[in-house]
């Protein structure tokens, strides 16, 4: 879903100068409306995963095609859950609208809430008197009739009656169509499903094409393709899926807002780590640009463990109502997401790790619907951002965001950090000053500056200063962490860094354990182990392989 106009807004569809790529979909759904307005109307099936930017492709291949003698309807299945009979008023409604909105100078979906009004405002207009009376009646009772099998036929057959009473042509699109599957039509004996009925009175229509869209690929795939469907051989299907790497930049470079450019080898960073999926983009694009200062690699950091290695980061939150719609209160479920996470594993391993009979996995894998893919023999989760934040909220995940955007460095350290219990390991708000990492564990902080060097080594006179004014603004303890040539971590102790005058990274300023360290500093000498009777002999610290 890209975003428009030289802002990023991730909350509403493309338009105009702010949609991009899509150049193929864009043609043929042209091509579409060009045989609809010959008499040779064309169904498409439009497939893709939530937020790829179906509605955006609908709305700017409407905008591109702007014509008084062309209506595009556009409703989203979720625009009323549970769906419901409903949904056939609501289209009749909007095709109405469509057709008739501008001569009533009013809204007929706005107004039917209020049926009086609703009646005074067609009564009152000539473009509804010459219509046939068979479509006033249909409209006069559409905003309260019961909408039994009658009326929801009627309710169908709006839009191609309106069409041909005005001289119009009508593209109708239904997204989360795959939703209406269990949809009914009538009660008792006469009682019937929505979706034959749709291809019953669709197949006749002749001024109405009609574009169907889902993120479910699996259900809907099914629904047009199988043998066993109403809708078999119906639609051409079309596949949505993310951006060319080129458009995924271009989205970033060319519509970031004035003043606050992103530069290119940043946006292919972020590319990099996001994919092309343009919803995720738009969102690591407003919290890029929402930061002070200078749009670089640090920034980037920042803004991603921002937005999806926080609690309430907006694409965290996104990720977490997605979690919740497809585990439920299911545990095998969230165990099956949980084992997959780290990566793909065939169905016999998968069984292993979630302690289950082979049946069982394949059956919760299968309940998991489009969420898990399989290559050849390998079950994955399909979205690989989705796995990282997966990763990261299980246990021992901590490291997991510096190995997404952290430096090899920053990748060890995180590594040994997630190994002693930290509680979070991320790219700190401090990272445009002295620290690199910032470390948590209860309500201990601990501010980490990374350096891969070797022992012994010498530190800027400004770099340390740096790094104690920050750590006393901060509240943070803190700790350099030498990252060695042999890829041995070490913990070095400030106040033995400090030691002597100059400040100097030196093997015997390593920290031998840094949980007893962090302890004692943060609570004070009660905490720290009791002190030996015997007199204490020198040791070699303790280096961390």
């Amino acid at each position: 879903m890209p975003y428009a106009g030289g802002v990023f807004t991730s909350h509403h569809p493309a338009r105009d100068d702010g949609f991009r790529d899509r150049r193929a979909e864009v043609a043929r759904l042209d091509a579409a409306v060009d045989l609809l307005r010959a008499g040779r109307p064309k169904w498409i099936a439009l497939i893709g995963p939530r937020k790829i930017g179906k509605t955006s492709l609908l709305g700017e291949v409407a905008r591109r095609r702007r014509d008084p003698a062309l209506a595009f309807v556009l409703y989203d299945v979720f625009e009323a859950a549970p769906p419901s009979i409903e949904v056939v008023r609501t289209l009749a409604l909007r095709a109405a609208d469509q057709a008739l909105g501008a001569a009533l100078g009013a809204s007929l979906e706005a107004l039917a809430p209020r049926p009086a009004e609703y009646r005074a405002v067609l009564a009152g207009a000539a473009a509804f008197a010459r219509l046939p009376p068979a479509v006033r009646t249909t409209l006069l009772e559409l905003p309260d009739a019961a909408l039994d099998a009658a009326r929801v036929r009627a309710c169908l057959e709006l839009p191609e009656q309106l069409a041909s009473a005005l001289g119009l042509h009508v593209v109708v699109a239904i997204d989360e169509f795959q939703e209406l599957t269990g949809v009914t039509v009538g009660a008792g004996r006469g009682k019937g499903d929505l979706v034959p009925l749709l291809r019953a009175v669709w197949q006749h229509h002749r001024r109405v094409a009609y574009v169907i869209s889902g993120s479910a690929p699996t259900m809907l795939l099914e629904l047009v393709t199988s043998e066993r469907s109403p809708f078999f051989h119906h639609f051409e299907v079309m596949e949505l899926g993310p951006f060319a790497e080129a458009d995924a930049i271009a989205l970033l470079v060319d519509d970031a807002p004035p003043g606050r450019a992103i530069p290119p080898a940043v946006a292919r960073r972020a590319v990099a780590l996001f994919g092309g999926h343009p919803f995720y983009l738009q969102l690591l694009g407003e919290a890029l640009t929402a930061q002070p200062g200078a749009i670089d690699e640090p920034a980037l950091k920042q803004a991603v463990g921002d937005l999806l290695f926080s609690s309430t980061g907006r694409l965290a939150l996104y990720f977490t109502a997605e979690y919740q719609r497809l585990v439920g209160r299911s545990a095998s479920l969230a165990a099956v997401l949980a084992a997959l996470a780290p990566g793909p594993l065939r169905l016999g391993e998968l069984a292993t790790a979630i302690r289950a009979a082979t049946g069982a996995a394949a059956a919760y894998v299968g309940r998991l619907g489009d969420a898990v893919v399989r290559d050849d023999d390998h079950h994955r989760i399909a979205d690989p951002v989705f796995a990282r934040w997966l990763a990261w909220r299980a246990p021992g995940g901590a490291a997991v965001p510096m190995a997404t955007i952290g430096d090899e460095a920053e990748r060890r350290v995180a590594d040994e950090l997630a190994r002693l219990g930290f509680d979070l390991v991320y790219q700190s708000r401090a990272s445009r000053g002295a620290f690199d990492l910032l470390a948590t564990r209860g309500t201990a902080q601990l501010g980490v500056q990374v350096k891969r060097t070797k022992l012994p080594a010498s530190v800027a006179a400004a770099a340390w200063k740096r790094m104690r004014a920050e750590s006393a603004r901060l509240g943070w303890d803190f700790v350099v962490a030498a990252v060695t040539p042999d890829d041995v971590v070490h913990f070095l102790d400030p106040a033995r860094i400090g030691a002597g005058g100059a400040p100097r990274l030196r093997a015997t300023a390593a920290i031998d354990n840094l949980l007893a360290w962090l302890d004692a500093r943060t609570y004070g000498a009660r905490r720290a182990r009791p002190a030996s009777p015997r007199a204490p002999r020198r040791r070699a610290p303790r280096a961390v392989k």
